[in-house]
């Protein structure tokens, strides 16, 4: 069994964003699957990008307003939004309170897609 915690993960930090990678190939050899859990402190911004694996984000806490595609509509605590694969999306926390989800991928980003996204090393590397 493997358990996975935010405080051994790798991540990054940037925007005002750290993202903690948990369920990964990178972290536990998932090929199927990627979960993050991550955290926006106020006026935090994920660019909007792209990428092949579809996903989703589940807003645990806070507001912030979610771009997908072609739509920006705000979101808040309890709204799960659904990210097809290859369409550019993006949030941005214009509060002044933190902002924080969950999210899962499938399938996994590879482990040299983790490496680049997920610079930050943790224990959970090891």
């Amino acid at each position: 069994m493997k358990i996975l915690r935010k405080e051994t993960a790798p991540r990054y930090e940037r925007d005002r964003i750290t993202s903690y990678l948990l369920v990964s190939e990178r972290t536990c050899e998932s090929r199927n699957l990627t979960t993050t859990l991550v955290e926006m402190q106020p006026h935090g911004v994920q660019r909007v990008h792209s990428h092949e694996p579809e996903q989703m984000y589940y807003i645990l806490e806070g507001e912030g307003i979610m771009t997908v595609g072609n739509e920006t509509k705000n979101v808040s605590a309890g709204d799960c939004i659904f990210l097809p694969a290859g369409v550019p999306h993006g949030l941005e926390n214009k509060a002044n309170t933190a902002l924080r989800y969950l999210s899962a991928a499938s399938p996994s980003f590879t482990k040299q897609q983790a490496d680049t996204l997920w610079p930050l090393r943790g224990s959970a590397d090891e």
